[in-house]
């Protein structure tokens, strides 16, 4: 059952899709007739497999073609969110690592499904915090900029060495100290405190459907996920995670990847992976209370409990995504900060 934030989105992006067609039809009916076409190569492909499950009247194969084929009736993008300390119109591949930095999920572009996770980044990455910690802790802002000037020389020097056995650390603390300094001297400079962008951003489903699923088994990823997985001897019900640990998270993995047809990886933000099942309680109609639990059995047994002592009880699965996208031209920045991009 769609949400009423699930609605909203839908039309959101019906009245986007219709205002693309007007002003420019040749390229939107292009489009349009390229969503088709990967759905049906994607519903092909299943068929074949739910043609593998004899003997079984719906199978898990089955179900997954029916979802593909009513999906094949909806080419409609996913609207996902990206927060950053940054100003742009587009996203770079060469700005990789200004943000975060960490890239724990892949070499790529990082969206969230999700608008509170993508405005948590937005700002926490924007935050004066650490430097204003920094000039505090040595004594003043022209001590803190001497000291982050000491670090930025320091994690240099030990990245050129080899990153001392993490390098994904050290590239961390390089960045940390580096916006460090730049706080440090806006501060010095009296310019006003940067409280980032928070951006808004069409992912088309032609995409997200070709993505690696850190969190889903090797056998229900999409073919071309399979065909890699099995060409690097791995097993089918080993996760996506394994497949992305074996090729590797930096650059030359993301080409292995991309070699491989696969246009990004999608996980389970930090929240949906602990507590991604809701079970909502109701009394005479009215909203009672709420509780989030790790796996949906858990979710049906606090349900039942709820229901036996007279309450209405609705469990779903309210868990969302996070995408890591690897061409910068498979997403679109319709707003920052509320405002359209155009």
């Amino acid at each position: 059952m769609p949400t009423l934030a699930d609605i909203y989105s839908l039309i959101d992006s019906t009245k986007r899709r219709g205002a693309d067609l007007v002003k420019n039809p040749v390229a939107s009916l292009q489009q349009m007739a390229g969503y088709g076409m990967d759905r049906a190569n994607a519903a092909r492909d299943q068929l074949y497999q739910a043609t593998e499950e004899e003997g079984i009247g719906y199978g898990p194969k089955t179900q997954a073609l029916a979802k593909q084929m009513a999906a094949t009736y909806n080419p409609i993008g996913m609207t996902t969110w990206h927060g950053s300390p940054h100003v742009f119109e587009r996203f770079d591949l060469s700005k990789l690592g200004t943000g975060e930095g960490a890239q724990a999920y892949g070499s790529g572009m990082y969206v969230a499904q999700n608008p509170i996770v993508a405005k948590e980044y937005q700002e926490k990455l924007s935050s004066t915090g650490s430097a204003k910690n920094l000039a505090s802790k040595f004594g003043g802002i022209d001590e803190g900029i001497a000291e982050a000037k000491r670090r930025i020389a320091h994690y240099q020097d030990l990245i050129a060495k080899g990153g001392g056995g993490a390098m994904d650390r050290a590239k961390s603390f390089l960045q940390i100290s580096e916006k460090n300094l730049n706080d440090l001297n806006a501060m010095k400079q009296g310019l006003p405190e940067n409280t980032g962008s928070l951006y808004k951003v069409d992912l088309p489903d032609t995409h997200i459907r070709r993505m690696l699923d850190w969190d889903a088994p090797i056998k229900e990823q999409p073919m071309l996920v399979r065909k890699l997985a099995k060409s690097l001897g791995l097993d089918m019900n080993d996760l996506g995670g394994d497949l992305l640990a074996k090729v590797g998270k930096d650059e030359a993995g993301r080409k292995v990847l991309q070699d491989a047809g696969i246009r990004g990886v999608k996980y389970l933000d930090e929240k949906s992976r602990w507590s991604p099942y809701e079970v909502e309680i109701f009394h005479r109609n009215t909203p009672y209370a709420s509780s989030r639990y790790e796996t949906k059995q858990q979710a049906l047994d606090y349900a039942k409990e709820r229901e036996a002592e007279g309450f209405t009880a609705k469990t779903k699965n309210v868990g969302t995504k996070n995408f890591v996208v690897f061409d910068p031209n498979h997403m679109t920045i319709l707003e920052r900060n509320n405002q359209a991009i155009k």
